[in-house]
């Protein structure tokens, strides 16, 4: 009887993770670019089925070290999301400051085929190979709620534990 119980429990287990994996998708594409002196240009085409209502977003983690003047672009399908240079002073342009960005690029994806690129302006100086790295590229999708209520992750865990206590006890 014990053996049944846990059996049961690990089942619904099972199930809601499933449920929950299903919700929230990730298109992961990439895991390193570095663009430097030698290659000043990447380029990545993906296909995506773009759904009307949700929102993309992607992130990167991205770092370097930049000299004056030397800048960094990301475009994706020839739409400038960023740039990264020691002149803006934005994040990530100093040298090996990690920095993660999320961007929403929903109205720069096409259903189908998409391009993602990246080009820099790097020469070598005297003292350095400069070099400009980003990393862990995944595109997430979200649903866009008609509704935007203010509920907390503290929230949908309190609701995930009372569905498994339901379950439990309609099984018990």
């Amino acid at each position: 009887m014990f053996q049944k119980n846990y059996k049961y429990l690990f089942n619904n287990l099972f199930f809601v993770f499933s449920v929950f994996l299903l919700i929230s998708s990730v298109y992961s594409y990439s895991d390193y670019y570095k663009v430097n002196v030698d290659e000043k240009s990447k380029t990545e085409t993906f296909n995506i089925d773009k759904v009307e209502n949700y929102t993309y977003k992607l992130s990167y983690v991205h770092y370097g070290n930049l000299q004056e003047g030397m800048y960094v672009k990301i475009f994706v399908n020839g739409n400038n999301i960023h740039e990264y240079s020691k002149d803006l002073s934005n994040t990530g342009s100093g040298a090996y400051k990690k920095s993660e960005n999320k961007t929403d690029i929903t109205n720069y994806l096409v259903n189908g085929s998409n391009e993602l690129k990246i080009e820099s302006n790097i020469w070598k100086t005297e003292n350095s190979s400069p070099y400009y790295v980003l990393e862990n590229f995944e595109i997430t999708e979200h649903e866009v709620s008609t509704i935007k209520l203010p509920i907390s992750q503290n929230v949908n865990f309190f609701v995930f534990i009372l569905c498994l206590i339901c379950l439990i006890i309609r099984k018990g």
